[in-house]
């Protein structure tokens, strides 16, 4: 058995390289000649007319006419129906261009993707922001985000209300829960749950509740929802079996973090969502109770925009910001 040297070895890959070089210009041939081929279909059955189409693709009218006759031959189906007046799409065209324009649009989604990805956002970033977590930890850090990119102005609002963003012109919010509205578009970064606590002296003072149904003979705090004005039944889970408790409260608020000064002070127990009460958890201002029964119920903290073709860049960078952002908050235990 001969054997093969490592020049022969080169000689081979030289002559399998050369042969793949071959075959993919040949390929790439073909998709860019169907491509063009796509491109004088669409346009000519949109104007019904090769001549129109001819002038718009700065080509003659029989190099139009040839470019469809050989698309149809490929296809072994009759896309458009010719008469001396116009041009009208078969029932086979009509399935046909749906599809081709598709391709297009995505084509030049992508390119557009691409050039944003590499321009600088500049311009108004409208933004509003859920008091509680935009106050708390997204306001403080947007000086970073104003720092990378200079040219970026940021104008924001904070709001608890549901507001109609494309009216008002917002750009993004920020918010916890769910949205229902078809126009916008909803990409969830964390998640929250609630939890149960209350200042160690108000847990001296009047003792620590052992059930859920004890709560009734505590002085508790509850959150308001500003939309309605009724209180928030707090959850309770044990078993796997979900609680919805009604609370009779003597202080309520629509604002979480007077809820949480609140409870810090000693006014009595709350249940409000993690990225609220942490901080004076970790700094033994906050006691949790009933932690046996926690809910496991968990809400997404999301980013909201509206629903548009394409993503402009200021929104892009923001997106990019707060996934960062929340990413740290993970890490820390103040969101999941």
């Amino acid at each position: 058995m001969a054997l093969i040297g490592k020049s022969d070895i080169t000689l081979l890959d030289s002559e399998v390289i050369a042969y793949n070089t071959r075959w993919l210009c040949k390929k790439c041939k073909n998709v860019m000649d169907k491509l063009k081929s796509l491109i004088v279909f669409l346009r000519s059955a949109q104007h019904k007319s090769f001549s129109e189409a001819a002038r718009q693709l700065s080509m003659s009218p029989s190099a139009v006419s040839r470019a469809v006759a050989r698309l149809e031959e490929d296809l072994g189906i009759r896309l458009l129906q010719r008469t001396t007046r116009s041009l009208t799409l078969t029932e086979d065209g009509t399935k046909y261009f749906d599809r081709c324009q598709q391709i297009l649009d995505e084509l030049e989604a992508a390119e557009l993707e691409i050039k944003q990805s590499q321009s600088m956002p500049t311009g108004t970033l409208r933004l509003n922001l859920s008091i509680a977590i935009g106050k708390m930890y997204i306001a403080p850090r947007l000086p970073e985000l104003a720092l990378q990119y200079p040219d970026l102005k940021l104008n924001v609002s904070f709001s608890d209300r549901l507001s109609d963003m494309i009216e008002e012109g917002i750009d993004a919010t920020v918010r916890v829960g769910f949205s229902t509205d078809s126009s916008l578009r909803m990409q969830a970064v964390a998640k929250t749950h609630t939890i149960t606590c209350a200042a160690p002296r108000y847990l001296q003072q009047a003792g620590t509740p052992s059930q859920p149904a004890e709560i009734k003979h505590h002085r508790c705090v509850n959150f308001v929802l500003p939309q309605t004005r009724r209180e928030i039944e707090w959850k309770f889970e044990r078993q796997g079996s979900v609680m919805s408790l009604p609370i009779d409260s003597y202080l309520q608020f629509d604002y979480a973090e007077a809820l949480l000064m609140a409870a810090c002070q000693g006014a009595g127990i709350i249940q409000a969502p993690n990225y609220i009460v942490a901080g004076a958890i970790a700094r033994g201002e906050l006691q949790p109770i009933l932690t046996e029964f926690q809910s496991k119920e968990s809400k997404p903290i999301a980013i909201v925009y509206p629903q548009k073709k394409y993503l402009s860049a200021k929104v892009r960078v923001f997106i990019e910001f707060i996934t960062t952002l929340m990413g740290d908050l993970k890490r820390d235990g103040i969101v999941e």
